[in-house]
């Protein structure tokens, strides 16, 4: 009997203890495919081994809308991930489900100093006076030049660009043959709302109402603005001179034009860096500069995504989903996040670091967009268009550049647009009313 009691309270020790130590699993669903993915999963599996509280479980839910609609649907369904990665025009959204933990919360709990953040990217994601989320792959847009077609046609280097000056060095960097045709254009943009997005802020403009929905909930979008309008009508002609490429909607596309030197200049995002520079392969050299604006910059706004934390977590889960967040944010974390991807760290001082100091002098195209970032004027241009319906929004600006390119006035284009767009938010703004 005395040995069934011993090997009875073996068992309960052992099990006791294997309770005491098992881990935490918390779910982290997140939209990087591909090389960023890779990225992604190194910095899990460098957190899961580095301490024995918690167990991430990331899983790839597909593009920033898959991973958006598949939450909303958790929602519904009462089954949703601890931290999920969604896109800059979901915050609207996000903020809206009531499903989400702020992360300044969080971090407050935690003795954490949000103004440890990046001034611009804390701004975006500052809705109604509070940080909802934390910037993870920030990004913003920059011009990728061919520095040797710029130095064969004269054309001095610059990192700033006003709209007039960059369509006459994109004309001068033009090639056409004698029957008019262009063999080499000046500057290739895929057609993506988020370009006019940027040109309205770094102009000076309000892409949505209501001060970019930040002083009120946007009730109307405003991309037919003076800035906005311009932007477009420059962008239809410059393809029907021949001197921009229509690629259509591919950033690929865009991408493969530079990179095959069938066009000297093209807009990208910062994230596109590693990427774009692996793809030249060292054919030419490569030079990043700001985006340009139309009269007088401002400052451009944050792309890219961010992490949220959601509501109904168990005390245990929340301590590792911050344990997990917190890890992001140091800066040996920030600095290998910028370095492998080109995306910002948003922490003030990562870009200080010996090895990012060292990395920046051998490629100081990651200068460029820090360089960006600290000139843009933190104000409600640069903080972004907080609106609903921001996916299908975005549908009916590409499709106004479209048919600007086709022939349709500029501005009547983006006026046809506004109205599909507001129906659009109006229809957005009375579901969540209800």
């Amino acid at each position: 009997m005395k040995k069934f009691l011993v090997a009875g309270s073996l068992v309960a020790l052992s099990m006791a203890l294997a309770q005491q130590n098992a881990k935490t699993e918390i779910q982290f669903w997140h939209s990087m495919g591909g090389v960023l993915g890779e990225r992604v999963e190194g910095l899990v599996k460098e957190f899961n081994d580095s301490q024995t509280v918690t167990t991430v479980k990331s899983t790839y839910v597909g593009s920033y809308d898959d991973g958006i609609n598949k939450l909303l649907a958790g929602i519904r369904a009462g089954k949703v991930p601890n931290l999920i990665q969604v896109y800059d025009i979901g915050s609207r959204t996000m903020v809206d489900s009531g499903a989400i933990e702020p992360l300044e919360n969080i971090a407050k709990a935690n003795n954490f100093d949000i103004d440890q953040f990046v001034p611009q990217p804390r701004n975006y994601y500052t809705v109604d006076g509070k940080l909802n989320a934390m910037p993870f792959n920030s990004s913003n847009p920059l011009l990728y030049m061919n520095t040797a077609m710029l130095a064969k046609a004269g054309i001095p280097y610059r990192n700033s660009w006003r709209l007039s000056d960059l369509e006459a060095a994109a004309r001068k960097l033009t090639i056409k043959d004698a029957s008019g045709a262009t063999l080499r254009y000046g500057i290739a943009i895929p057609i993506d709302s988020w370009f006019v997005e940027q040109f309205s802020y770094n102009s000076g403009e309000y892409f949505c109402n209501n001060e970019n929905g930040r002083k009120a909930r946007a009730s109307e979008m405003n991309f037919t603005n003076p800035a906005d309008v311009a932007f477009v009508d420059w962008w239809a002609r410059m393809v029907k001179d021949g001197v921009m490429a229509n690629i259509g909607r591919s950033g690929d596309n865009a991408q493969a034009a530079f990179a095959q030197e069938k066009a000297a200049i093209v807009a990208q995002s910062t994230a596109s860096l590693t990427g774009l520079l692996k793809l030249v392969g060292g054919k030419f050299e490569t030079r990043t500069a700001f985006f340009p604006y139309l009269k007088e910059r401002n400052g451009v706004a944050i792309g890219g995504a961010s992490l949220y934390a959601m509501k109904g977590q168990s005390a245990d889960e929340l301590k590792s989903t911050w344990g997990f967040i917190s890890f992001l944010l140091k800066p040996n974390s920030q600095a290998k996040w910028h370095l492998g991807t080109g995306y910002f760290p948003v922490i003030k001082g990562v870009a200080q670091l010996p090895n990012v100091v060292q990395a920046h002098v051998k490629q100081p195209n990651f200068e460029t967009a820090l360089r960006q970032l600290e000139t843009t004027k933190v104000n409600n241009y640069s903080a972004g268009c907080l609106a609903g319906a921001f996916p299908e929004i975005r549908q009916y600006v590409a499709g106004a550049i479209e048919e600007a390119i086709k022939g349709k006035p500029a501005a009547e284009a983006l006026r046809d647009a506004k109205v599909k767009a507001d129906a659009a938010l109006d229809r957005y703004n009375s579901a969540i009313k209800k």
